[in-house]
């Protein structure tokens, strides 16, 4: 049994490194990086290597603006250790983790104490969507992990007013922004004015008027040296189309990703279960409150609120309230180290539901010829996906069943104690990594990988390669495109020009007269083309191509030769 009294700092910061090593660094390359988000910042990264341009992110060698460069940054520092893999790009959220890890357990001990820091430390790690995050090539971990030191900072200010907290708070509030984008000053802001008003402080008051005014200056410092640099070196359109990416984000669903208004309660009660069925009970009246607590419950609701308002619906949009769930499940249990009735009937049913989809996913490959013919009239591509061969090993069933295991467990046991929860938690961390590593991959061969070989393919034969039909940025980091030559940048400008004028973003425009220069320029060859499978009619329509084959929703073509 786990006696902390026999431990030091020291040695729980070394337990909890090392296991969060081995939770999250093997296996962490293995599979290909998954289009669009993973794919897309790796390749920007990618294509500041090539370029040797390191202050302005490049994607199809094209100013991006939808990202601030500092995630990327990270990325390249990773490639130039690494290499440019999947792993090199996976690589800053592995660091992100094991840093989340310890900070969680030295705020936590910090606090209150060494065990509420390491179940918090622990809790987190055990819900499935932050340790996958923790193991993906995306922005949002290094994103949330500053605007959570930015509300620590905000909080340890509110308790000593020292100046040091609010530099804290200020630089990891710009940091966030130098990773993602403004949204987290509106988050961070929204929460701080709501925590002094439910804890009775007044934020203007004289005793904080110092305080304010570092920190506003830390964060314009940090926050805006990017910015700053960008418009004195003439790029002030980089700027103006960061801006208008974020306001479109907030009023249309961008990208085609909609969804109803409570899709991020349900993505955070799913997605971080346990903690996040035991987290509810933090609002009940029999919890005591303070000030810590507060600031948590106050982010969560923060983020679901606003998110809940944008119309785009992604999952990683709500991930910042990881923390709050994870910190008031253990806030609850080390109060009262029990579940109520509706609490264990709600666990009960979302792990067998969970359990169940697992169980049946492992035998997708037996019960497929019966469920192709069910979803092959309404969407040909994902029937065309499920028609590859996987192989399974037989094990993966034992996910669900561990998962329904474990939970009827810690529901049946009669006298709770820390060392019973702490091995609950133990449990569900194997349970998520064990389930990640026996899914992800097969999920990554149903969905892309057909298209992903065939695109690696062509980049060894040095064939350029494009997608046609669909959006995708696979074509550049795995068909490792290169840039265009001064000769072939002047051949473009017009129709790129011509684009621009019709109504399109420069973006878009580019890459549309790059794919018409690919099909319709004779001299351009060998070309080849992806598509998906219900597109293929469109493309053998243009005839300069002939269609090598289909596998796994996607159809492959290559230019016909011009004969003279």
């Amino acid at each position: 049994m786990l006696n902390l009294d026999n431990l030091n700092t020291r040695q729980i910061f070394a337990i909890l490194f090392i296991f969060a090593c081995i939770l999250l660094i093997p296996f962490t390359g293995n599979v290909h990086l998954f289009d669009w988000d993973e794919i897309n910042f790796a390749e920007c990264a990618r294509e500041m290597i090539v370029t040797n341009t390191y202050h302005t992110v490049l994607l199809n060698f094209q100013p991006f603006w939808e990202k601030p460069p500092l995630f990327i940054w990270m990325q390249i520092l990773s490639m130039k250790l690494f290499g440019i893999s999947e792993f090199a790009a996976r690589f800053p959220n592995i660091v992100n983790g094991i840093i989340t890890t310890l900070l969680l357990f030295y705020f936590g001990q910090k606090w209150y104490s060494r065990k509420f820091g390491l179940l918090w430390s622990m809790t987190h790690m055990a819900c499935f969507l932050p340790h996958l995050y923790f193991r993906s090539g995306i922005i949002d971990p290094w994103y949330n992990l500053f605007g959570l030191l930015s509300l620590i900072g905000i909080i340890e200010l509110i308790q000593n007013k020292k100046p040091f907290w609010a530099i804290i708070s200020g630089i990891s509030l710009g940091l966030a922004v130098l990773t993602k984008g403004p949204a987290m000053v509106l988050i961070i802001g929204i929460s701080a004015i709501l925590l002094f008003i439910f804890s009775k402080y007044q934020f203007y008051q004289k005793q904080y008027l110092k305080q304010w005014i570092i920190f506003l200056l830390v964060f314009l410092l940090s926050g805006g040296s990017w910015f700053l640099f960008e418009y004195l070196s003439g790029n002030s359109s980089i700027i103006k189309g960061f801006i208008d990416y974020q306001i479109r984000l907030f009023k249309t669903e961008d990208s085609g990703h909609a969804g109803f208004p409570l899709y991020h309660f349900v993505v955070v009660l799913f997605g971080c279960f346990p903690a996040s069925v035991i987290a509810i009970q933090y609002f009940s009246k029999n919890v005591s409150k303070d000030i810590y607590s507060k600031a948590f419950a106050i982010l969560m609701l923060v983020v679901l609120i606003i998110f809940s308002i944008v119309k785009t619906k992604i999952v990683h949009y709500s991930s910042l309230t990881y923390y709050s769930i994870s910190f008031l499940s253990t806030y609850v249990l080390l109060q009262k180290m029990n579940f109520q009735r509706w609490q264990k009937i709600l666990m009960i049913i979302i792990s067998f539901l969970i359990g169940i989809v697992l169980i049946f996913a492992s035998y997708v490959e037996k019960w497929k010829s019966k469920i192709i013919p069910l979803i092959e009239k309404n969407d040909v591509f994902a029937a065309e996906n499920l028609k590859i061969n996987v192989q399974w090993y037989g094990y993966e069933f034992l996910c669900g069943v561990l998962l329904i295991v474990l939970s009827i467990w810690i529901l049946r046991t009669k006298h709770f104690n820390y060392q019973k929860i702490i091995l609950f938690f133990v449990g569900m961390m194997l349970w998520v990594s064990f389930t990640i590593n026996s899914f992800i991959g097969k999920i990554e061969q149903y969905s892309q990988n057909s298209a992903i070989s065939f695109i690696q393919y062509c980049a060894d034969k040095q064939i350029e390669v494009d997608t046609y039909g669909y959006k995708s940025y696979a074509y550049l980091f795995y068909g490792k495109r290169k840039p265009l030559n001064d000769s072939e940048k002047i051949r473009l400008n017009n129709e790129i020009i011509n684009l621009t004028n019709a109504g399109y973003d420069p973006m878009f425009s580019y890459n549309l007269a790059y794919l018409n220069w690919l099909i319709n320029d004779d001299e351009k060859y060998p070309v080849c083309l992806v598509c998906k499978i219900q597109d293929e009619e469109k493309l053998l329509s243009t005839k300069k191509f002939i269609k090598l084959y289909s596998k796994g929703g996607y159809s492959f073509f290559m230019k016909q030769k011009l004969n003279r």
